[in-house]
C-alpha cells in the first residue's frame, strides 16, 4: 500500500471516530437533558424530529455544494456547523433552543459523513479493496469511547460543560486531521447539471436501497438514542449503569463492522445484510421480553440480559449499511455519486425521524411497546437484502 493511501486511510478512520465521538457524547447524556428541561417522551421525540429539518436543509444544497466547491471544503463547512449545534443542545434553556441544536446537528453531520464515504469510495478504487466497513467500526469506537469516559462525568460534571467541551475538542481535531484528505475538487467551471428525478422510470431500485438503509440507520439511532433511558425508566437502572446498554451496542457494532469488510466480499452483501437483520432482530426482541420480565424478580440478572440483546442488535446492525453502500456502487445507468446521495437522504430520514417516533409511541403506551418500531424495522431491513437481485446491481 502506497504512503499517500495509508495517510488518507489514518486521516479517514480518525474523521469517522471524532464523527462517532460527537454522537457518542450526547447520546449518553439525553436522561439528563431530559430531566434538566422536564421533558416528557414526547416532548423529546418532538425535539430529535428536529433533526428532519437538517436533513431536509442538507438534501437542498449538499449535492450542489459537493459539485460547486468539492467534497473537502463541504467537509470543512461541517466540522464547524456540527459543533454549533453540540453547543446550542449542551447550552439549551428550552426544547426549542434543543431543537435548533438538533437541526444544526444534523445538518452538520451531513455535511461531514457524505464527503468522507464519497472520499473512501475514491480512495476503494486507488487502493483496490474495501475500506468502509472497517471506517465505520472507527465511527463505533468513537462513540464508545464517549460512552465510557462520558459515563464516569455522570452526576460529577454538568452535561453542559461534558458536551462543549467535547465540541471544541472535536472541531480541532476534525479540521487539523482534514488537512491531509484528498478528494476530487471542484474546477471552477460550470458543470452541466445531472437530472435525476425522484419519481419515475429507473427509479425504483433508489428508493428501495434507501429505504433499506432507512431500516438499519433506524435500528441503529433507535437503539443508541433510547438505550439509557430505556435502562432508566423500564429497568430502574441508575447513574452510570444506565450507559451500558449504549456500549454494548457499539461493541457489537465494532465486532461486525471490523469483519464486515471481508464478510461482504466473501459471500457478498446480500447473504450478509438478510443474517444480520433477521437474527439480530429476533435476538434483540427475545432478549428485551425476557429481561423486562425477569427484572420483577432479579433486576441484575435482567440487565446482563438486556445488554446481551443490545450486543446481539449491534452485531446485526453493523455490517448493513457499509454493505448497502456496497450495492450503490454498483448500481448501473446512474452515477455513483448522484444515487448515494438520494440513498443517503432517505437513510438520514430515518435517523430524524424514527428516534422521535420512539417518543411519541412511548407517551401513548410504553417505551417497552415503542421499542418494538427499532426491532422491527432491522428485520424489514433483513427482508430488503434482495435489493442486491435487481438486474441494475452489477456482480462482484
Amino acid at each position: 500500500m502506497s504512503a499517500n493511501v495509508v495517510r488518507m486511510s489514518n486521516a479517514l478512520r480518525t474523521q469517522f471516530f471524532f464523527l462517532g465521538v460527537l454522537v457518542g457524547g450526547w447520546s449518553t447524556r439525553i436522561p439528563e437533558v431530559k430531566t434538566a428541561l422536564g421533558l416528557n417522551d414526547a416532548t423529546l421525540g418532538r425535539v430529535l424530529m428536529g433533526s428532519t429539518v437538517g436533513v431536509l436543509i442538507s438534501s437542498q444544497i449538499i449535492g450542489w455544494l459537493m459539485r460547486e466547491l468539492g467534497a473537502k471544503q463541504v467537509f470543512y463547512m461541517g466540522s464547524m456547523i456540527f459543533p454549533v449545534g453540540y453547543l446550542c443542545i449542551a447550552f439549551a434553556p428550552n426544547a426549542l433552543f434543543l431543537f435548533i441544536g438538533a437541526v444544526f446537528f444534523v445538518l452538520g453531520y451531513a455535511f461531514i459523513d457524505n464527503p468522507i464515504t464519497m472520499i473512501t469510495q475514491d480512495l476503494e478504487k486507488v487502493a483496490d479493496r474495501k475500506f468502509l466497513s472497517g471506517f465505520h467500526a472507527f465511527w463505533c469506537m468513537g462513540t464508545l469511547v464517549a460512552a465510557f469516559f462520558g459515563s464516569f462525568l455522570i452526576g460529577h460534571v454538568p452535561y453542559p460543560i461534558h458536551l462543549s467541551g467535547l465540541a471544541l475538542i472535536s472541531f480541532s481535531v476534525l479540521v487539523i486531521a482534514g488537512q491531509r484528505l484528498e478528494a476530487k475538487e471542484a474546477s471552477g467551471e460550470k458543470k452541466e447539471k445531472i437530472d435525476f428525478p425522484w419519481f419515475g422510470k429507473n427509479t425504483g431500485i433508489i428508493w428501495a436501497i434507501g429505504f433499506a438503509m432507512l431500516c438499519a440507520n433506524s435500528a441503529e439511532f433507535g437503539a443508541t438514542d433510547w438505550s439509557a433511558l430505556f435502562l432508566r425508566d423500564v429497568l430502574g437502572i441508575t447513574g452510570q449503569f444506565y450507559v451500558g446498554a449504549f456500549m454494548a451496542f457499539e461493541i457489537g457494532m465494532i465486532t461486525s463492522r471490523l469483519l464486515g469488510d471481508k464478510y461482504i466480499h466473501s459471500y457478498g452483501p446480500e447473504k450478509v445484510i438478510k443474517i444480520c437483520g433477521f437474527v439480530g432482530s429476533l435476538m434483540w426482541l427475545a432478549t428485551m421480553v425476557l429481561g423486562v420480565e425477569m427484572s420483577h424478580g432479579n433486576k441484575v440478572l435482567a440487565y446482563v440480559v438486556i445488554l446481551l440483546g443490545y450486543l446481539f442488535a449491534g452485531l446485526g446492525v453493523g455490517p448493513m449499511y457499509p454493505a448497502l453502500i456496497t450495492i450503490v456502487g454498483r448500481l448501473s445507468g446512474v452515477e455513483t455519486s448522484v444515487a448515494f446521495a438520494r440513498c443517503l437522504l432517505i437513510a438520514l430520514l430515518g435517523f430524524a425521524v424514527v428516534p422521535g417516533l420512539i417518543g411519541h409511541i412511548s407517551d401513548l403506551s410504553s417505551l417497552n411497546i415503542a421499542m418494538l418500531l427499532p426491532i422491527s424495522l432491522l428485520a424489514v431491513g433483513g427482508y430488503m437484502s434482495r435489493v442486491a437481485r435487481s438486474p441494475r446491481v452489477a456482480a462482484a
